[in-house]
């Protein structure tokens, strides 16, 4: 599952909206910096919605671990370009839990690097 996970999550940083759609849990947060802080699922749709995508993300330093056969945990340091051109580098962790229909993402935060 690791390596289908970090396919997942490649998926969220380059793919569209309906990717979020069919990944996120029901319950899922969001946590973002500053202005947009905590998002439930609806708010984390509006804001994928609203914002550019991103063209390129490189994940870096990765680390996965499986605290139960049914929840994965991805951490990482994530170097990623929206197709504006504008760069972003952040600290990430994603949270997987398996459901009836699948993997699904229950949580996942990002802490901003500086610009380099």
């Amino acid at each position: 599952m690791e390596a289908d996970a970090w396919s997942l999550e490649q998926a969220l940083w380059t793919g569209g909206v309906e990717t979020y759609e069919r990944t996120l849990a029901p319950r899922a947060l969001t946590v973002v910096p500053a202005e947009r802080g905590l998002l439930d699922r609806a708010a984390t749709m509006d804001a994928i919605r609203s914002a550019p995508r991103w063209s390129r993300v490189e994940m870096l330093e990765r680390r996965d671990m499986r605290p139960r056969a049914d929840i994965i945990v991805l951490a990482y340091r994530a170097e990623a370009t929206r197709e504006d051109g504008d760069a972003y580098r952040a600290w990430c962790s994603s949270v997987y839990v398996r459901e009836r229909d699948g993997w699904r993402l229950a949580l996942h935060q990002q802490t901003p690097l500086p610009k380099p």
